[in-house]
């Protein structure tokens, strides 16, 4: 029997800089040097899919889950390796992914469907089951851009399930939904999976996956660490993660006594805080563990010190991002990434290694705060901030990052002149006559 999908020697890499600018970000560092290094998301990876296999694919954040499905869906193309899929393939990424948000979402629903080779009025047809099962009323005319997360989850999952694939991919899609839809959503994945389909499946809830998936493969760092039935990857995975955390964690440290105070005492008014506080100024905690480290909040602050949730274009801003270092470290880069929630893009990041300000050397359980400062002569709309704390001496790799990102919004009240598109950039303007002589204004 022919495999729905076979993947030969599949390898991807990215050319990164420990500041993961972007060109954009470039251009607003001045021209300041950067360095970059080889990283390989996958590596090496070969497995045979059988038709009407239900696949899961388990793994932590970054072990290379969701590139690999965008290779497979086509989003990606590996480094090396073949990739072979037979079939019409659909595939659900995150809240609709791939959607433009300027058009309506009928348009949307109605160019997948083009793009996955239906014609016109075979979309037509189907277009009733889509819209009932989005159930997003008047705003299937209203352009994707005025979704909600949950809004635009309906629909990428109807018009995915709708075009009768013959490969259904769907990496972390239900995140956004509600209990209802989920439910509704899962309903109909089970009969996909009844009617012969493939299913390529990524979730981070191990019940699910034992519960839906007939197979299950686990990633770690961008490899295939084993293949099997779900009962048994799902439990390789969950006995490597507790080795991990018993070397993270032989002691509870004095942050995780604290949330557990915290934790008791949820219910009672006025309940003192056990310790230190869990952040200052009052910014929720932004701890997200990832190997070594803490990053136990990240807090945006006007000129004025005060918490930053509006700002004037051109204004300064200081990015604290707090640290505990589980584990002593010679030294570590800290960056910050600067992202614009209307454009979808990387508007700026940096690091402390390309500002030229080195952490050091850290010991165990030492606390740190770190403060960027800079203007941000942006257009209107939202942006979000996050950090990471990476290890140069790993090739670059994570040691802590940001669970959730911190968001401030731009308006130009205020501004000393408008920002027309997404970032004002020094201009010089001249005007030259017709033999070459440069004109100046009377």
């Amino acid at each position: 029997m022919t495999p729905a999908i076979s993947l030969r020697g599949i390898g991807k890499k990215y050319r990164i800089s420990p500041s993961r600018s972007s060109r954009l970000g470039e251009i607003l560092s001045f021209g300041k040097a950067k360095r970059s290094h080889e990283f390989w998301a996958l590596q090496d990876f070969s497995l045979d899919v059988e038709p009407g296999t239900t696949l899961g694919v388990v793994g932590r954040n970054g072990a290379g889950k969701s590139t690999l499905l965008s290779i497979i869906s086509g989003v990606l193309r590996p480094t090396m390796g073949e990739v072979e899929v037979e079939g019409r393939l659909s595939a659900i990424f995150g809240i609709g992914t791939g959607f433009n948000p300027l058009f309506t979402g009928r348009e949307n629903a109605m160019l997948s469907g083009l793009i996955l080779g239906i014609e016109h009025e075979e979309m037509v047809e189907r277009f009733d089951d889509i819209e009932a099962f989005a159930d997003i009323g008047e705003f299937m005319d209203q352009p994707i851009k005025t979704y909600s997360s949950g809004m635009r989850s309906r629909l990428g999952f109807a018009v995915a399930i709708n075009v009768e694939p013959d490969v259904l991919v769907i990496d972390e899609a239900l995140s956004a939904g509600d209990s209802a839809f989920k439910k509704k959503a899962i309903q109909r994945m089970y009969a996909l999976k009844d009617s012969g389909s493939t299913v390529l499946f990524v979730s981070h809830s191990m019940g699910m996956v034992k519960r839906f998936c007939t197979e299950a493969v686990l990633l770690h760092k961008g490899r295939l660490v084993t293949a099997g039935s779900p009962e048994e990857v799902v439990d390789y995975y969950e006995e490597m993660l507790a080795k991990s955390q018993e070397m993270k964690d032989a002691k509870a440290s004095e942050l995780d006594k604290q949330l557990d105070y915290e934790i008791e005492h949820e219910d009672e008014e006025d309940t003192p805080t056990k310790g230190e506080d869990l952040s200052s100024e009052g910014t929720p905690n932004t701890r997200m563990v990832v190997g070594g480290a803490e990053i136990l909040g990240l807090e945006l602050l006007d000129e004025n010190g005060r918490p930053a949730d509006t700002l004037f274009s051109g204004a300064p801003l200081t990015v604290r991002v707090r640290l505990r270092y589980d584990e002593a470290v010679e030294e570590s880069i800290l960056g910050i990434t600067l992202h614009s929630e209307r454009a979808g893009l990387e508007v700026f990041s940096t690091d402390t290694a390309l500002e030229g300000v080195p952490l050091g050397r850290k010991d165990e359980g030492e606390q740190t705060t770190v403060d960027f400062t800079f203007v941000v002569p942006l257009g209107s709309g939202t942006y979000n901030v996050d950090a990471s704390l990476t290890d140069p001496q790993a090739g670059g790799s994570d040691v802590a990052r940001t669970e959730h990102p911190a968001t401030f919004e731009i308006t130009q009240d205020g501004a000393l002149a408008p920002v027309k598109g997404l970032v004002d950039l020094p201009t010089d303007v001249e005007i030259h006559g017709p033999e070459g002589r440069q004109e100046r204004p009377a």
